[in-house]
């Protein structure tokens, strides 16, 4: 257990120090032959454990799915952060790990379902998911899982006995209620758009942004539509609420595809700088929308992170932690921050 717990602490180390370009360089070379003797007779001792403990980690393979609710862009920064952490430890452990994506076609949860099957039957040894439904995926995920394969979330909070890699759902509707209610005094009409009604994240900001706006007296709700994480929809659907409210102040919504097509039909109708809205995701396209100050900000989730962690999570299990008595954690929070006009070039140039 000690050896395993200290080639985590090393490695966890090395991913760090590789991922900031940071190097290690001699502070003294003046070391004494003596030092040196006592060190390299140490290191001596030390052989066989580390013999041992490097073939913990050598001669090991593993290959990831990472299945996200639909084609969308959003996820894919979210597996270029897999794909990061899966190449420095690749480099780090002697172990080679692949993330292999495959994303349904649309937000359709027999289709997602469909595809866990697939994957599960390749001979892989881990999925990470972003489900559609909690209770449509549970079955297929706990199959999956019988099978000896590694099921983790991202993207939502965790449920049943699942670990999960994400922002708090709650954390994103509060960070973007706050902010929008900041902007239009805490007074107006404001709609509320819907993601995809059964996926647990969308869900729950959804019902809370719902049940909270009931605090604000002189906010009026209205129906905001339903995009199914899709932007085209969502730019119909906003679209068709401001033409029938024309006195709209501001726009909620749940997902990443809301703030891309909200900002589209705002733009359409002529309203930007009377509609506020603040967005949720870091896609080039909602930064774009900040930049040019459709939305006013957007509240940050980093998704790359969430991937990268989400391979970690595997890597660890892989080691053997969890069967050693190392604690699993039930969810790791990325946290949430804001992107406006004062930092969304700094955004945008992680893009070039």
């Amino acid at each position: 257990m000690k050896k395993v717990g200290i080639i985590l602490v090393v490695l966890l180390a090395a991913i760090s120090m590789t991922a900031m370009g940071i190097s290690c360089t001699a502070a003294d070379e003046s070391v004494t032959v003596e030092a040196t003797e006592e060190a390299a007779e140490t290191t001596d001792e030390a052989t066989d454990a580390t013999e041992e403990t490097v073939e913990v980690v050598a001669a090991k393979e593993l290959k990831i799915v990472h299945i996200p609710k639909v084609v969308h862009p959003w996820f894919d920064i979210v597996q270029i952060g897999a794909e990061n952490m899966a190449a420095i430890l690749s480099e780090e452990t002697n172990t080679k790990i692949s993330v292999e994506y495959i994303a349904p076609a649309t937000a359709d949860v027999a289709e997602q379902n469909a595809i866990i099957q697939q994957a599960a039957a390749k001979g892989i040894t881990g999925i990470f998911i972003d489900p559609l439904d909690q209770q449509g995926n549970k079955q297929v995920l706990d199959e999956v899982r019988d099978l000896g394969i590694l099921v983790t979330l991202y993207d939502c909070s965790p449920f049943a006995d699942y670990t999960s890699v994400a922002a708090t759902a709650l954390d994103m509707a509060v960070f973007e209620l706050e902010r929008l209610m900041g902007l239009i005094n805490e007074e107006g009409k404001v709609a509320v758009m819907q993601g995809f009604p059964t996926a647990p994240s969308h869900k729950q900001r959804y019902d809370w942004l719902i049940e909270e706006l009931k605090n604000y007296p002189n906010v009026e709700v209205v129906d905001g539509g339903v995009d199914n994480d899709d932007m085209e929809t969502a730019r119909q659907q906003a679209a068709a609420t401001i033409a029938a409210h024309p006195d709209l102040v501001g726009y909620l919504g749940c997902d990443a595809a809301f703030p891309v097509g909200v900002a589209q039909a705002i733009k359409e109708a002529g309203k930007v700088g009377e509609i506020q809205v603040v967005g949720i995701g870091e896609m080039v396209s909602i930064l774009d929308y900040v930049k040019e100050g459709v939305l006013e900000s957007t509240v940050y989730i980093a998704p790359d992170m969430q991937g990268a962690y989400s391979v970690l999570l595997h890597y660890m299990h892989s080691l053997g932690l969890y069967e050693q008595g190392v604690q699993v954690p039930k969810m790791i929070d990325i946290g949430c921050s804001y992107i406006d006009q004062s930092n969304v070039d700094d955004y945008l140039a992680k893009f070039e």
